[in-house]
């Protein structure tokens, strides 16, 4: 949250995630803490004219209220006037200090800094507000505009006492937390001139230039590279297989390393004519006859193919009705041993982990493993088919483990992870001597955490370049490790790193190789280790849209393809 100071001063608050509040000045280059973890900080308004009255609120997560009218050195418990859990406050330009609550139980209104609050929730449906924001012109038009849990955008002109809905188009997609589906409604700082007002949900974004009353969606962003896959007989055939989420999404394939790419969608349905997202892609190891590729898109379909992606054969997967009837796959990984068990796991937003042992046409969820948050990761042994171990992560930091094939689950490691924050992306990298080594990584958003004993317990790698507070978005073990030693590392806004192990899977050196890149401002969203690296040395890296190839083990880098859709 930014509050300005002057014409070119301001002030930055800031809440991590884990319940303290933080600001600095834009002439300090460090934090100051403000209120520590226990004030279990959620929420953070600053007054419009905070230059002359200097006021902050903020709301934790149980709905208690703190305001301060000294930048934040002193603050005053307010309680919890509405009874109810907090979701946005919107303070009001002016001297009588108007602050609005969009609250569990409607839209709260005070007219004197927070002492006493009423209820202004006329003609909104009884169902959570999440979204509250005021017009910078509040003192002349009234304006407030808000967003329930099912419905956008509401607009009163009356200072709250009665709201309008007027359809943003922004639909429910089932795809996030209800409460996130319409995640942020901001109004322009020239509102009384331009009339514009934003809403930011899952469904994408929406503007009105008349005050709230029409709205039009707008592009977001481009195709988005989702999934890459190399075949294992990459170094001689040069084949990829690229999922493309979006606009012109599905799967497309090239033929010569990423250079050129051809639409490769055949036998997905599209009965609605909507865009085919693609989700994730992936070749069968150790397959006997041609490679065969699978892939799933955001219509709970999963797809194989045995021609490089020309035609596909489809199968849905069930609904499970006494959970959701929206299954979204996020992840999925291969048993290695495919050929003869017809394994896979499958990773979901709401239905926890779907396994299949007849390739695909029956899926069960697994027992055990909790059903949400999101499962960001999911990694098998390479020796599957002896000791049936397959590990899995999710959103709350957790990583779980099978060692009898799925029939049951078990959480491992509790106490040896600390993630920032209540929530953190996880992946899950396993070596390819697992049988003898034990070794696994696990990236974070605090670094990674090593475990030689299959998972029982971690430590934290404590090297600067990627360990404690760096996010981690990707781990791949090289596939001659038991010979090179190698890992590459993707750091969220730091590059990627080249890693050498010594021989019990601790950290000897780090090479940035992706320095070049991030100077450019180019970043992987994925990045795939050809089967044959230990002879080509070949990487390829999906940036958003476009594809980056390096032939001597991330060294140099070149971009060989732009976005596969045209």
């Amino acid at each position: 949250m930014i509050a300005k100071t002057g014409s070119k001063d301001y002030e930055l608050f800031l809440v991590p995630g884990h319940g303290e509040l933080y600001r600095r000045s834009s002439s300090e280059t460090s934090w100051t803490e403000l209120l520590s973890s226990a004030a279990g900080v959620n929420i953070v308004a600053v007054s419009p004219d905070f230059a002359l009255n200097t006021t902050i609120m903020t709301a934790s997560r149980d709905g208690n209220l703190q305001i301060s009218i000294d930048g934040g050195n002193i603050w005053i418990n307010k309680g919890n006037p509405a009874g109810a859990t907090a979701y946005d406050i919107a303070i009001a330009p002016g001297p009588t200090r108007e602050i609005f609550l969009a609250t569990s139980n409607g839209v709260f209104y005070s007219n004197n800094l927070g002492s006493t609050f009423i209820n202004r929730s006329t003609n909104l449906p009884v169902e959570t507000i999440n979204n509250i924001a005021v017009s910078p012109n509040y003192l002349i038009d009234g304006t407030v505009f808000c967003t329930t849990k099912t419905k956008a955008v509401y607009k009163s002109t009356n200072r709250g006492n009665n709201w309008v809905l007027h359809n943003s188009g922004a639909v429910i997609t089932g795809q996030t937390n209800a409460l996130n589906e319409f995640s942020e409604l901001q109004i322009s700082n020239t509102f009384s001139t331009d009339q514009t007002v934003f809403l930011s949900a899952f469904d994408g974004l929406f503007i009105s230039t008349d005050g709230g009353i029409t709205w039009i969606e707008r592009q977001t962003r481009e195709n988005l590279i989702s999934g890459l896959a190399l075949s294992p007989y990459f170094m001689n055939d040069q084949r990829i297989i690229a999922a493309v989420y979006n606009s012109e999404g599905g799967f497309y394939t090239s033929g010569d390393k990423g250079a050129t790419w051809s639409l490769s969608s055949t036998g997905w349905p599209n009965s609605l004519g909507l865009p085919l997202s693609g989700v994730d892609v992936d070749f069968v190891q150790n397959y006997a006859g041609l490679p065969l590729a699978v892939a799933t898109n955001i219509g709970r379909k999963i797809g194989f193919s045995s021609n490089f992606g020309e035609s596909w054969n489809v199968f849905t997967v069930p609904e499970f009705p006494h959970i959701s009837t929206l299954v979204y796959i996020n992840v999925f990984a291969l048993s290695p041993a495919f050929d003869q068990d017809q394994e896979i796991y499958a990773g979901t937003r709401q239905h926890g982990i779907l396994h299949t042992t007849d390739g695909g046409i029956n899926w069960r969820i697994v027992p055990d493993f909790p059903l949400s948050p999101h499962v960001t990761s999911l990694s098998v042994s390479p020796n599957y088919a002896n000791d049936e171990t397959a590990f899995a992560a999710n959103r709350s930091g957790q990583v779980w483990r099978t060692d009898n094939g799925g029939e049951s689950w078990s959480r491992i490691g509790s106490d040896s992870i600390v993630i920032n924050g209540s929530q953190s992306y996880m992946w899950i990298a396993i070596s390819p001597g697992f049988s003898t080594d034990r070794l696994i990584l696990v990236g974070t958003n605090n670094g990674i955490y090593r475990s030689g004993d299959g998972g029982n317990s971690r430590q934290p790698l404590r090297h600067a370049k990627i360990g404690p507070s760096k996010v981690i978005h990707q781990i791949e073990f090289s596939p001659s490790f038991n010979e090179d030693r190698t890992v590459f590392v993707t750091v969220r806004g730091k590059g990627l790193y080249r890693l050498s192990l010594d021989n019990v899977g601790w950290v000897r050196s780090v090479q940035n190789v992706g320095a070049s890149l991030l100077s450019k401002n180019i970043q992987f969203v994925e990045f795939r280790m050809s089967p044959d690296f230990k002879q080509d040395s070949t990487l390829i890296g999906a940036s958003r849209n476009k594809l980056y190839i390096s032939i001597d083990g991330g060294l140099i880098w070149m971009l060989t393809g732009s976005s596969p859709a045209p």
